[in-house]
């Protein structure tokens, strides 16, 4: 019997890495493995049995089907399909997760609820990919969603392999231009703004949000880009509540990657805050574990599991790329790059392609499998993975990420705040400018580069400092609010140190004292004195550039995830030395396993393919 205990998934009481694919995921029309015409129901049974066998203990199911009120107000639920399919996975002692909402949830058919942009014009709904098309501040549809998460928890869980239930999927308000101007979120907002005291009941009453980054102060654009942020988080655990409202089963969404990205601004994922209210903070990844995509990728898997690890909770990677067309050392790479965060579960999209109708919007764009059941040309190599997931399962899930000490401070306001210095009105998605978070990345990239595991952390978490954050590094601290930076001076006074991010005349980055006033004979530092100015050395340091390193502890024992991240080589040789006496060592990769010579604190790995993971035993 499966169930979720502390983000982590459990088989019959004990821990078990949670290694899953996604199978029917999408409440989209023309997205599915099999057509209506076809035989679903036995390639289905045939296809959970393969997933079994590969050894996969999850699958992440959408309620298709019917979900509405009838004359009477009550709730009718019909979806035979995904009933079928759970009953099926537990046959094959496959746990599930199933995804409650799909773009809309409007029971009682309320009018005038699409969101409206930053120009007056309603949302394109016909856009497949932005997955909320209605307004998050009307309280009806709120009130339906409730009514509806309730409903279909109670449906599902009569199913003891359920486990968990997805709210929403990729939620983030649609690109391109900015949202929500519905009258309802007007409203909202306004009351917001008293209640925080930015404005008085007087001033709030005719206000209206600037509808572009130049229309207002940039603290204005800031505060109402924090509160759009915040009507979709209050939004997802609205649903969220819903779903926990009668049945005790944990929940999660599947966030983009955006709260690293310049378009956040428009798009407002917060894996902070969600970390509070879900079980997992669930996310995303396209990008790949290889060349300049790696620091990004880890950037981001390292915020989702930090931002849960802040709430004593565990992320998972909902979807990690798993195209039809993948090659098997980027499939590998992302595996490793995942594994090394500390994320407790990898989801991989998905089990079988889309069946190519003439208005799918991917045919047969990712899978295992091809839409027609034959295997794909990564099919073995995925075979070979989940099986060293497997293996090494009960190692993986007893570790969480070694902190060296070194923290990383993200904050909304300041990508926001910057959002409206830098941009115009007329700024395109793909030349949006960022200097906030060019200098955030880049200094994860060194730190990373350098050696560190970096703790990331906000502003709300960091005078309590769970994570034990002993030097914070802050990005252009002109950018922060005023209460960020009181949080800041406080951190510092309960004896933290604190460092930010400045340009030199030649634009190159540099590292001084949080506030200091440079001098002109004073030498900002570079990213390898930090070491000697604060006496906190990576845990392990690679001997070759191209091998990355993350650094996960357990008890009496170390694993160290290596990914090979170079674009042009397919192998790398590589010795490891460690910041600590080692016993013994061991690699285990997908390609194999082989003991290790230890001289010292040095262990000499030679050469691997895509990576590998060391055990290491103190």
């Amino acid at each position: 019997m499966y169930n979720i205990n502390n983000s982590i998934l459990e088989k019959d009481g004990e821990k078990v890495y949670a290694i899953g694919q996604s199978y029917y995921p999408s409440f989209h029309e023309e997205k599915y493995p099999v057509p209506p015409h076809g035989d679903r129901i036995g390639e289905m049974k045939k296809d959970l049995k393969e997933m079994a066998e590969m050894g996969f203990n999850h699958v992440r199911f959408a309620a298709i089907g019917l979900t509405k009120l009838d004359e009477n107000g009550k709730l009718i639920i019909d979806t035979p399909l995904i009933d079928e399919m759970i009953k099926e996975a537990d046959k094959n002692n496959i746990s599930v997760s199933v995804r409650l909402q799909g773009y809309a949830v409007n029971l009682r058919d309320f009018k005038n609820v699409i969101m409206i942009d930053n120009h007056g014009e309603e949302q394109d709904t016909s856009i497949w990919y932005d997955f909320i098309q209605t307004c998050l501040c009307h309280e009806g549809l709120a009130e339906d969603d409730r009514t509806s998460a309730d409903g279909l928890a109670v449906h599902y869980a009569e199913n003891d392999n359920v486990v968990a239930f997805q709210i929403y999927n990729e939620p983030h308000y649609p690109g391109k231009t900015f949202f929500d101007y519905q009258p309802s979120t007007i409203a909202a907002y306004r009351k917001w703004l008293v209640e925080k005291k930015i404005l008085t009941q007087e001033e709030a009453k005719n206000y209206e949000p600037p509808r572009g980054r130049k229309e207002q102060s940039d603290r204005m654009w800031a505060l109402w880009r924090i509160f759009c942020r915040d009507c979709l988080t209050k939004m997802l655990n609205n649903a969220s509540d819903g779903a926990k409202k009668t049945v005790n089963i944990p929940t999660y969404t599947c966030f983009t990657p955006d709260q690293i990205s310049m378009w956040n601004s428009q798009r407002g994922c917060d894996f902070f805050a969600n970390a509070k209210s879900m079980d997992v903070v669930g996310y995303t990844i396209y990008i790949h574990g290889a060349g300049v995509d790696y620091y990004p990728m880890c950037l981001t898997g390292d915020t989702a599991v930090c931002a849960a690890m802040l709430e004593e909770k565990q992320s998972w990677c909902v979807e990690l790329d798993a195209r039809t067309t993948i090659p098997p050392s980027i499939f590998n790479r992302n595996t490793y790059a995942v594994l090394g965060v500390g994320a407790k579960g990898i989801v991989y999209y998905q089990w079988r392609g889309d069946y190519p109708s003439p208005v799918t919007p991917e045919p047969n764009g990712f899978g295992f499998v091809n839409y027609d059941g034959s295997k794909t040309a990564n099919y073995e190599n995925g075979k070979k993975v989940v099986e060293f997931i497997s293996k090494m399962s009960d190692l993986i899930v007893n570790t969480d990420r070694d902190s060296d000490g070194i923290g990383l401070l993200h904050s909304d306001y300041a990508l926001f705040n910057c959002d409206a210095r830098e941009n115009s009105e007329e700024t395109r998605d793909d030349d949006l400018h960022n200097s906030w978070l060019l200098e955030h990345s880049e200094l994860y990239r060194r730190f990373r580069e350098a050696g560190y595991t970096v703790t990331i952390t906000d502003a709300d978490h960091l005078v309590q400092n769970p994570l034990g954050i002993k030097v914070l590094f802050v990005a252009n601290p002109l950018m922060l609010s005023q209460e960020e930076r009181d949080i800041i001076d406080e951190f510092i006074e309960n004896g933290g140190q604190v460092y930010e991010i400045t340009h030199d005349y030649d634009g190159m980055l540099s590292v001084k004292e949080y506030g200091k006033v440079m001098g002109t004979y004073d030498l900002r530092y570079d990213i390898h004195d930090i070491a000697d100015i604060t006496g906190i050395y990576p845990k392990v340091l690679s001997d070759n550039p191209r091998v990355q390193t993350q650094v996960l502890k357990g008890d009496g024992y170390k694993l160290v995830v290596l990914t090979n991240i170079s674009a042009v080589y397919s192998e790398a040789s590589v010795n490891i030395t460690c910041n600590f006496a080692v016993s013994e060592a061991k690699l285990f990769a997908f390609d194999g396993e082989r003991e290790l010579e230890v001289s010292g604190n040095v262990i000499k790995v030679g050469t691997i393919t895509d990576g590998g993971i060391l055990y290491i035993k103190e």
